[in-house]
């Protein structure tokens, strides 16, 4: 991830949502996408100044503590001797409710 190329995209951000709120047409849809422009530019921005002690405390992570968080996919299981899988169960449909009126 590029801190330089994140720091720019939450300042564009935060200027173009500055520059709807301010300048932009009155209206619900307009205000609503300053809004959002803002919010993700404050976040973008707080990761963009974090980025240097996440990628540090990644470094120093533990090779299995990280695919523990990010769990791998499990291998495709191994269907070579031509056994088909089971059936699925199809359920018998409850029956209905009586009213009670």
């Amino acid at each position: 991830m590029n801190r330089n190329l994140l720091g720019i995209i939450a300042a564009i951000l935060l200027l173009l949502g500055g520059i709807t709120h301010f300048f932009g047409p009155g209206g619900n849809s307009a205000s609503g996408f300053a809004g959002g422009c803002i919010r993700v530019g404050l976040v973008l921005g707080a990761l963009w100044l974090a980025l240097p002690q996440i990628l540090a405390t990644a470094a120093r992570m533990p090779g299995w503590l990280l695919g523990w968080f990010i769990k791998k996919q499990l291998p495709p299981q191994n269907t070579t001797n031509n056994q088909q899988p089971p059936p699925p169960v199809n359920k018998q449909p409850r029956p209905r409710r009586r009213s009670s009126s």
